[in-house]
């Protein structure tokens, strides 16, 4: 039971962190603009596939009962975890630079600069 949680979980976060790899492509001061962020960044989606196909292979087809077996996919689900982590993060920066950009597009209008009473007035 725990594999096939281990394994949803991983599906969530790689479809997350696909969905937002399009989408750092469009914003220019995102994160991951530079080449080695976005190779940074397939890197952990092919990872995370290969984690996600392990994990579902074991849930649906090895009865495990060697110890060092169970350690190892109890390594695999720990690492899928803290991979999750860092999508979420890396969501999070994205989300925030996003808004920066825009509250400073907000700001300007005209070439001119609102002060926030301005804004609201």
């Amino acid at each position: 039971m725990a594999e096939l949680f281990a394994s949803m979980s991983v599906k969530w976060a790689l479809d997350k962190l696909s969905s937002l790899l399009p989408a750092s492509l469009q914003v220019a001061t995102a994160p991951s603009t530079t080449s080695e962020g976005l190779e940074d960044l397939r890197m952990l989606e092919r990872t995370m596939r290969r984690i996600h196909a392990t994990l579902h292979d074991a849930e649906e087809h090895w009865i495990i009962r060697e110890e060092s077996a169970k350690v190892r996919l109890t390594e695999l689900k720990e690492l899928a975890y803290d991979a999750e982590d860092v999508v979420d993060e890396y969501e999070y920066e994205a989300n925030r630079v996003s808004t920066e950009v825009f509250e400073r597009s907000l700001n300007t209008c005209n070439g001119k600069r609102l002060s926030y009473t301005e804004f609201t007035a």
